[in-house]
C-alpha cells in the first residue's frame, strides 16, 4: 500500500486504528528513518493561527518518555500527524497474554509516566493534557522503559467543523463521562472534606492545548440534530438521551454554540471501548440531570471557564490535570490486578494485600477518587507519593521502629564514629551532586549552550573548600575545561550559545556579513543582532510558512509583510516602501532587484529595492506549487531565483515546468521543461550559467545551462537526492556523502569540448549522507542524516563535528557566524568563528604532510617529520631545511630527542641503522649500526611514580615503579606515543585510529582532567598544538584556580 505523502513521507503499512484515526508505519524519504503517521479525515475547524500554535506546542515537546512529533500535513482531505516510531509493544498486549508485571516494575513505570505528565502539565502557557491514558497508549520499549503515546493530537480537528476527543471505558475519569460527584454530594448535603481544594488554581489547564470552553446551546433548525440522540426541549433546558449502549456518540457540525446548558439522562454511561464526544470548540464535561441522581431534581449544566482554568463550580465540571491522574491510576490498577476498573468510579474496589502493598493501594485509591478535589492535585504530588512509598509502607514503618530502638542503644557507642560518618556522608552527597552537574554541563555543551555548560561546571566545584567539603572531582575539572575550550587552539567555529525563539522557525536567514539574523515563525519575522543577542525588531508576516525575508545589506531587509511586501530600514526602524501581497521572495546578486510571488498567483511582481518601483511579469497561466497546508511548513519544493542583475527569473511550476523568464524581453524566455512529473526543484544562477536539480520519487536530474547561448553545459541523472546552491563565483552541489564546487567555463573554438568544468571538493562525509550545507569564505558547514553537523576548511579538511538530538533543517553560514536549527524546536544554535593569533608560535605550509611536530629544546626551531622526511622551521616560519628519508618503507621508529644544548631527530631502520638529524639545520649528526630492533613495537615510559608499558595491539598498562603493582589502563582505542610528566600532572599523547593526534591530561590518580586536541609537544610549562591550518600554537597548562577565574570573569571568550 506504499504511497507518498507531502513528498516527504512514504506510507508503508497500516499498523492500527482507533477513535482518533488510522495509524500507519512510514518512512521519512530524505532521512531514511522510520516514522508513524496518524491519519484523520476530519476537516480543520480551528483558525490557522490558533492551530499553528497548537501544532508548534506538540512539535516543541521533547521528553524521554514522550515520542517526538515531527510534522503535521494535510493532503487529499486527510490530516496526518508525523511522529517518532517507538520500538516495542503496548502494555495492553502484555495484559492480553495474561502477563502481569511485578509491583516494583509497575512503580518504576508509574514514576516514568508521572515524570512525563509533570512535563506536559507544566508546559507553557497553560499546560497540556494527554486525555486518554490507558495500557494501549503506553509502549514498553526493549530497554524496559515506557513511552506515553497517542496524544489526542486531533483535538483541533472536527468532522464538519465539530471537535472530537476519545476516552476509554474504565480508564476515563468521571469528568470524561460528565459525572460530577462533588456536586451530587453537595446537593445531597454531604460536603466533601477536601472540597475547598476544588476552587484552587491548577497548574494544568482544561483541554489538550490549555484553552477554555464556552457554554453550549443549540443553534436552531438550520443544523441537523445530533446523530444517535433524541432531543427535546423541556422548560428551556435541552435534554439529550443517548442511544443504545455500545454505540458511538457524535454531534453534527455546529450543533451547539456557547451559552446553553446540556444534561444527561439516567444510565447514560457509554459501554464501548472508545467513546467519542463532539463539541464546537473544546470538550466540556456534561453534568448529570435529575435522572442521574441529583438530590433536588435540578438539571446540571456545562460551565464555561473562560480563562481555561480547571474549576469545579456551581454550574459544571471541566477536565484538568486530575483527569489524567485518574486515568493513570486506573491503568496502574489494571496492570497490578489484571482486571480493568469499573467505569463507575464509585464501584472500583480497592486492591487487597494479595495484589499489592497497602501503601500502593492507598496511592491508587487517592488517584482514582470519584471527586477530583480528593485526588492528587498535580503529577508532582503523585510522583512524590510513589517516591516515598518506602517511608509509608507498614512493614517499613515497623522495621524503622525496631531500628530506632537499636539506634538509641548504640548511639553512645558510635558517637565518635558518627562524626566521621557525617563527614563521609556529606562528602558522598557532594560527590554525587558534582558528578551530576558535570554530566549536565557536558549535555549543555553538546547542545551548544556554552554559558549554561560553564555555569553547571562551576556548580560541580566545592563552594568553600572547607575541611568538611570533598576535594574537587576530576569530572568537574574536565567539564569546566571542556566548557571553556581553553585547549582547543585551532581556527574554527565554536559554540557561542543558543537563541530562544517565541515559536518553532519556518526559516532563518543571515545577513551578508553574518552579523544579523532574521527568523521567520508563526507569523512574524524577528531580527537579532548576533553579537549582543538583542532582538532588534519584530515584523508581522503573511499567515503562511512560505513567508520569506531577504537581507539587502546589514541594515536593510525585504520581507513578506502582513499587508504586502515591505522594505525595512533596521537602523532607523522605518518602512521604506510597501508592495503587493506575496509570500516567496528572490533577491538579485547585486542586491538591487527583488522578485515576489504570492502562493498560487500566475504572475510575479518585480521591485527595485531603492524605491519599490514595480513591474508585473505574467506566468502565462502557470502557477508555482504551493503546499496544501502552507500555514504549517514550507516543503521547499519550488525554485524561484533571480540572476546577478535581476534581468532573469527562474521559476518552477506546479505542472513540473521550469522556465527562465527574461524580465526585459519575454520573447527571450527559456523553457527547460514545458511540463514534467518532477516534484522538487532547487538551484540558481552563477554568472551566465544556471544550475538546478529536479527530483521525483527515486530519481534526480541535475543540469547546468549556459543562458547566454541557450544550451546545455552538462547534465546527469542520479538515484539519489542532489542539493544545489549557487553564488556568482561557483555552483555548489551535494550528492550522498560528497560536496563539491563547480566552475563552468566556455572554451575557445579550437577546443574539442565547448565547455570545461573545474571541480573542487569542499567536504566528504564518509558513510553518512549530506542533508544540507552552507558555504562561506574559507569554510563549509554540512549537516548529515545522522543528526550531526560538520565544518570543513578551505582544503576540505574536517575541522569539527557536533551532534544534535534531531536532524538540522536549517544551516546558515556567513561572516564569522553559523546558525543551525530545526522545525521542531524553538531554539537556534549559534556558533562563532574563533582565531587564536595571540597563541601563534609559527606558521608553516599546511600542504606539507607530516605525522609529528616538535619544538627544539632551546625553543629556536621546530621540526615537522614523518617516515617520508622532515622539515625544519625557525620561529618566524622560515623553512631552514628539508630532507627525504631513504628507504622510508623500512623505517622502524622515529624519536625526537629534546636537549637544551642540542636537539635532534633519531630515526631507526629495521636493519639496526640509526641516524640522527639536527633540529637546528637538519644536518646529519651521526650514523651508527645497532642490533636489529624487536619488531613487536613495544615501548616503556617512566614518570616519577609509574612505569607505562605500551604495545601496538593492546592498551597501555600502568605499573607502580616501587611495588610493580598494576595501577590502571590508559586509552584502549589509540596508540600511545609519549608520556610526559609536567609537575604533578601526566600528559599522555596518542594517535587515533583515524590518524589524529591528541593528548590527555591526567592527575596523580590517573583520572582524566582535560582533552588536548592536536597536542604535539610539551615545551617546558607550555603545551604546543599542531593545527591543520598550518600553525603551531601554544598555551599554558592551566591550574584549576586559573580555570575557575577564567569562567567567573568571562576571560575565556578571549582565549
Amino acid at each position: 500500500m506504499s504511497r507518498i505523502i507531502a513528498g516527504l513521507y512514504e506510507i508503508q503499512e497500516r499498523i492500527g486504528a482507533g477513535g482518533g484515526g488510522i495509524v500507519y508505519l512510514g518512512r521519512h524519504l530524505r532521512l531514511d528513518k522510520k516514522v508513524v503517521l496518524k491519519a484523520d479525515r476530519r476537516r480543520l475547524s480551528t483558525g490557522a493561527e490558533a492551530l499553528r500554535r497548537e501544532v508548534d506546542m506538540l512539535k516543541g515537546l521533547s521528553h524521554t518518555y514522550i515520542p517526538q512529533v515531527y510534522d503535521f500535513v494535510q493532503e487529499d482531505g486527510m490530516v496526518y500527524t508525523v511522529m517518532d516510531f517507538i520500538e516495542g509493544e503496548s502494555l495492553d498486549k502484555l495484559l492480553a497474554r495474561g502477563e502481569l508485571p511485578s509491583q516494583p516494575q509497575v512503580i518504576r513505570w508509574a514514576c516514568q509516566l508521572l515524570e512525563a505528565l509533570c512535563y506536559l502539565h507544566g508546559r507553557p502557557p497553560h499546560g497540556i493534557l494527554h486525555g486518554d491514558i490507558k495500557p494501549a497508549n503506553i509502549m514498553l520499549q526493549p530497554d524496559g522503559d515506557i513511552c506515553l503515546i497517542d496524544f489526542n493530537i486531533a483535538l483541533a480537528l472536527g468532522e464538519d467543523g465539530a471537535v472530537k476527543v476519545g476516552f476509554s471505558r474504565g480508564y476515563a475519569s468521571p469528568e470524561h463521562y460528565g459525572a460530577d460527584y462533588v456536586r451530587r454530594s453537595r446537593l445531597a448535603g454531604a460536603e466533601p472534606e477536601d472540597a475547598g481544594a476544588a476552587g484552587k488554581a491548577r497548574r494544568g489547564k482544561t483541554g489538550l492545548f490549555g484553552h477554555g470552553f464556552g457554554k453550549l446551546r443549540p443553534t436552531g433548525s438550520e443544523n441537523e440534530a445530533c446523530r444517535k440522540r433524541d432531543s427535546t426541549q423541556e422548560d428551556g433546558i435541552n435534554i439529550l438521551r443517548h442511544g443504545t449502549p455500545d454505540e458511538d456518540i457524535t454531534c453534527a457540525e455546529n450543533s451547539w454554540l456557547p451559552d446553553e446548558d446540556i444534561t444527561c439522562a439516567e444510565n447514560s454511561w457509554p459501554s464501548d471501548e472508545d467513546v467519542t464526544i463532539s463539541e464546537n470548540d473544546r470538550i466540556p464535561s456534561v453534568a448529570l440531570s435529575e435522572n442521574c441522581g441529583t438530590a433536588d431534581g435540578t438539571a446540571m449544566s456545562v460551565d464555561a471557564a473562560s480563562s481555561g482554568e480547571a474549576v469545579t463550580s456551581g454550574r459544571g465540571v471541566l477536565l484538568d490535570v486530575r483527569s489524567d491522574l485518574y486515568s493513570l491510576g486506573a491503568t496502574l490498577y489494571h496492570l497490578l490486578s489484571g482486571r480493568r476498573p469499573s467505569r463507575d468510579a464509585r464501584e472500583v474496589e480497592p486492591l487487597g494485600a494479595q495484589v499489592c502493598s497497602p501503601a500502593v493501594s492507598t496511592v491508587l485509591q487517592k488517584a482514582m477518587s470519584p471527586e477530583p478535589a480528593m485526588r492528587y492535585q498535580s503529577a508532582e504530588e503523585m510522583l512524590t507519593a510513589f517516591l516515598s512509598l518506602h517511608r509509608r509502607d507498614e512493614r517499613a514503618v515497623r522495621h524503622r521502629r525496631r531500628m530506632a530502638v537499636w539506634a538509641a542503644i548504640l548511639s553512645v557507642t558510635f558517637l565518635a564514629g558518627g562524626a566521621a560518618c557525617f563527614v563521609g556522608l556529606r562528602q558522598l552527597e557532594q560527590r554525587q551532586s558534582a558528578l551530576a552537574m558535570a554530566e549536565y554541563s557536558a549535555n549543555s555543551l553538546a547542545e551548544g549552550n556554552v554559558t549554561r555548560a560553564i555555569e553547571q561546571a562551576l556548580q560541580a566545584l566545592p563552594v568553600k573548600g572547607g575541611p568538611l567539603d570533598m576535594p574537587v572531582t576530576a569530572q568537574a575539572q574536565l567539564a569546566l575545561t571542556n566548557a571553556l575550550g581553553v585547549y582547543d587552539l585551532s581556527d574554527g567555529f565554536r559554540a557561542s550559545g543558543v537563541l530562544e525563539l517565541p515559536a518553532v522557525p519556518f526559516d532563518i536567514v543571515l545577513s551578508p556579513e553574518g552579523n544579523r539574523l532574521a527568523a521567520v515563525y508563526a507569523y512574524e519575522t524577528a531580527v537579532y543582532d548576533l553579537e549582543s543577542r538583542e532582538r532588534l525588531t519584530v515584523l508581522p508576516v503573511q499567515q503562511s510558512a512560505l513567508s520569506d525575508v531577504v537581507f539587502v545589506d546589514e541594515s536593510c531587509l525585504v520581507y513578506a509583510g502582513q499587508n504586502g511586501v515591505a522594505c525595512y530600514d533596521l537602523e532607523d526602524g522605518v518602512t521604506l516602501w510597501t508592495g503587493d501581497t506575496a509570500t516567496m521572495l528572490a533577491l538579485s546578486a547585486d542586491r538591487q532587484v527583488v522578485a515576489a510571488v504570492n502562493r498560487k498567483d500566475s504572475h510575479a511582481t518585480v521591485y527595485r529595492v531603492i524605491d519599490g518601483k514595480k513591474t508585473i511579469r505574467s506566468f502565462d497561466g502557470h502557477c508555482m506549487e504551493s503546499a496544501v497546508n502552507d500555514i504549517f511548513a514550507d516543503p521547499g519544493d519550488g525554485l524561484f531565483a533571480l540572476n546577478e542583475d535581476g534581468s532573469l527569473l527562474a521559476v518552477s511550476f506546479s505542472d513540473g515546468g521550469l522556465r527562465i523568464l527574461d524580465l526585459r524581453d519575454s520573447g527571450q524566455d527559456l523553457i527547460l521543461y514545458e511540463e514534467s512529473d518532477f516534484k522538487h526543484f532547487e538551484g540558481g544562477f552563477c554568472g551566465r550559467y544556471f544550475a538546478f536539480s529536479a527530483g521525483r520519487g527515486g530519481e534526480t536530474h541535475f543540469g547546468i545551462i549556459d543562458v547566454q547561448e541557450a544550451c546545455w553545459v552538462g547534465e546527469y541523472t542520479s538515484p539519489d537526492e542532489i542539493l544545489v546552491q549557487t553564488d556568482e563565483e561557483e555552483i555548489q552541489v551535494a550528492e550522498r556523502n560528497l560536496l563539491v564546487s563547480m566552475r563552468p567555463e566556455r572554451n575557445d573554438s579550437s577546443a574539442e569540448e565547448p565547455y570545461s568544468l573545474e571541480q573542487k571538493e569542499l567536504a566528504y562525509t564518509n558513510s553518512v549522507t549530506v542533508t544540507g550545507f552552507s558555504v562561506g569564505a574559507g569554510h563549509a558547514l554540512v549537516t548529515t542524516d545522522d543528526n550531526r553537523f560538520s565544518f570543513y576548511d578551505s582544503g576540505a579538511n574536517l575541522s569539527s563535528v557536533e551532534s544534535g538530538e534531531q536532524n538540522f533543517d536549517f544551516a546558515e553560514l556567513a561572516g564569522q557566524y553559523a546558525v543551525l536549527g530545526n522545525r521542531s524546536e524553538p531554539t537556534l544554535r549559534i556558533l562563532k568563528l574563533e582565531g587564536h593569533g595571540d597563541a601563534q608560535l609559527l606558521a608553516y605550509d599546511a600542504r606539507y604532510l607530516h605525522d609529528e611536530a616538535r619544538v627544539s629544546g632551546d625553543g629556536q626551531t621546530a621540526v615537522l617529520f614523518s617516515y617520508q622526511g622532515f622539515r625544519v622551521y625557525d620561529m618566524e616560519g622560515n623553512l631552514l631545511a628539508q630532507a627525504e628519508l631513504p628507504d622510508a618503507e623500512c623505517i622502524y621508529d622515529q624519536q625526537f630527542i629534546k636537549r637544551e644544548e642540542e636537539s635532534f631527530l633519531e630515526v631507526v631502520w629495521y636493519d639496526g641503522v640509526v641516524r640522527r638529524y639536527s633540529a637546528a639545520d637538519g644536518s646529519l649528526l651521526a650514523q651508527e649500526q645497532r642490533e636489529a630492533p624487536d619488531r613487536k613495537l613495544d615501548e616503556e615510559f617512566y614518570t616519577d611514580h609509574y612505569r607505562i608499558s605500551s604495545s601496538l595491539h593492546t592498551a597501555p598498562v600502568i605499573f607502580d615503579r616501587k611495588t610493580g603493582r598494576q595501577e590502571g589502563v590508559l586509552e584502549e582505542d589509540a596508540y600511545l606515543t609519549y608520556v610526559t610528566q609536567a609537575g604533578e600532572y601526566l600528559i599522555a599523547e596518542y594517535i587515533s585510529g583515524a590518524g589524529e593526534r591528541y593528548g590527555v591530561l591526567l592527575n596523580e590518580r590517573l583520572e582524566k582532567l582535560a582533552y588536548l586536541p592536536q597536542l604535539c609537544d610539551v615545551n617546558g610549562d607550555m603545551l604546543v598544538f599542531d593545527c591543520p591550518s598550518g600553525n603551531l600554537r601554544q598555551c599554558p597548562l592551566y591550574s584549576l584556580q586559573e580555570l575557575t577565574e577564567l569562567a567567573r570573569t568571562g576571560g575565556y571568550e578571549e582565549q
